[in-house]
């Protein structure tokens, strides 16, 4: 009885990891929001708390996606397709200024 319990326990946890940003990542995140503002920028909100982030995500709290970056399409897809799945992804942020985009990493 107490390995099951001990089972039921690891396996409620492992698949509820806990999403939090910090210092120059969110990590284990959902994609709350994705927009394309009037600069041509796309702008991302995940279900972690930005403000907690080392660049400057403004009072709501957004990561910009530059549309003239490298990899803008491959990245847009991946964000785009975590968004419509809810599959959890990885955020790595620009490390001052406003938030950026660096890179995005989706894990299976």
């Amino acid at each position: 009885m107490k390995y099951f319990i001990l089972t039921i326990i690891f396996f409620f946890f492992s698949n509820n990891a806990i999403a939090h940003c910090t210092g120059n990542s969110c990590t284990n995140v959902k994609i709350t929001r994705i927009y394309v503002n009037p600069d041509n920028n796309t702008v991302i909100s995940t279900s972690g708390d930005e403000s907690k982030l080392n660049c400057d995500a403004g009072k709501n709290g957004y990561i910009t996606l530059d549309p003239n970056g490298k990899n803008y399409n491959s990245t847009y897809s991946l964000l785009l397709t975590a968004h419509t799945t809810e599959h959890p992804i990885w955020v790595r942020t620009s490390a001052a200024g406003s938030c950026k985009v660096v890179y995005v990493v989706s894990d299976k």
